[in-house]
């Protein structure tokens, strides 16, 4: 009886220990009594929770969901493409909502409390717009076994330009130490609507879990393509967003079939090597890659490439 029900509390452990914090602001339990990695048990830091969730705002001018038939299904299990290509930047925008849990294993390992972030800020194009919304850096600390929450200061947050497409974010966490967990939340706003930036599933320290979901208009059509791997899932389904169109002065909200694409990655071990962006292109480093499958749009072929939400080294 004894080991059976050691058995069980093992086997009920395990399953807590599995199970994904989701809520920010409060980390669980299990993660405070996470000392090291059972896949990489030398690792100094950890990525405990990931999400990129990617969705689009759309304010008319669009066909809704309906008996005419668009956004019926077709043969590949996707919403087909729209009649109206016209797809205007004005009313049309995109939302990055972004969340990162990161744990300092070893005091060694303060550096990887820091993150960098590029994103598009074009010098010349000033009708391309992407920013920073509601960004917030918290560390809790566990002190006489009481938790203790502190705000990274803005003096800690600086952007820097990287060349006349690219800026860079640079996040510091001062005086992290082994024990701290670190929470990271924004916003990113773009109206660069026909690129969708790659999601870094892998770090240059072990992620426990990550997940990509994308929430995409059906005139907007997408190749989905993830590193096909035993630890990376995926899904798509069809889902909708609403649409708000002005008529005799009301706002009358309409629905637009979307593809939902959900893409998670479990335990995945730190990259061997620097993490940079030729390295993030060529796919050496494990991401979620997205290209439009129909090159319509005046685009600059300069004006794509990834985004980084990656932890750094020291």
């Amino acid at each position: 009886m004894y080991k059976l029900l050691s058995f069980i509390a093992a086997l009920l452990i395990a399953v807590s220990a599995g199970a994904q914090n989701a809520k920010f602001g409060k980390p669980s339990q299990e993660e405070w009594d996470l000392q090291s990695v059972s896949f990489a048990p030398d690792a100094e830091a950890v990525v405990l929770y990931k999400s990129v969730d990617v969705t689009y705002k759309l304010s008319g001018g669009f066909g809704a969901y309906g008996s005419n038939g668009d956004g019926s299904l077709d043969d590949s299990g996707s919403a087909s493409t729209g009649i109206n290509k016209q797809i205007d930047p004005e009313t049309t925008s995109m939302l990055y909502n972004v969340k990162v849990r990161t744990k300092i294993l070893k005091d060694s390992g303060a550096g990887y409390a820091s993150m960098d972030i590029i994103i598009f800020d074009a010098q010349d194009d000033q009708s391309v717009l992407e920013e920073f919304y509601e960004m917030s850096v918290v560390v809790y600390s566990m002190v006489n076994g009481k938790v203790k929450k502190k705000k990274v200061a803005a003096t800690n947050i600086k952007n820097e330009r990287v060349d006349k497409f690219y800026s860079i974010r640079h996040i510091r966490v001062p005086e992290a130490k082994a024990g701290d967990i670190i929470e990271y939340q924004y916003q990113l706003f773009s109206n660069r609507i026909t690129f969708i930036y790659d999601t870094q599933l892998q770090e240059s320290i072990p992620v426990l879990y990550a997940e990509c979901k994308m929430n995409i208009p059906y005139f907007l059509q997408f190749n989905v393509n993830k590193p096909e791997i035993k630890n990376i899932g995926s899904t798509v389904a069809l889902g909708h967003l609403q649409i708000g169109e002005l008529q005799n002065g009301f706002e009358m909200p309409k629905q637009c079939v979307t593809n939902v694409y959900t893409i998670i990655a479990r335990d995945m071990p730190a990259y061997d090597g620097v993490i940079d962006l030729e390295n993030l292109k060529s796919g050496k480093v494990y991401c979620v890659r997205t290209e439009l499958k129909e090159k319509r749009y005046d685009v600059k072929p300069d004006a794509s490439g990834p985004v980084r939400h990656l932890i750094i080294g020291k």
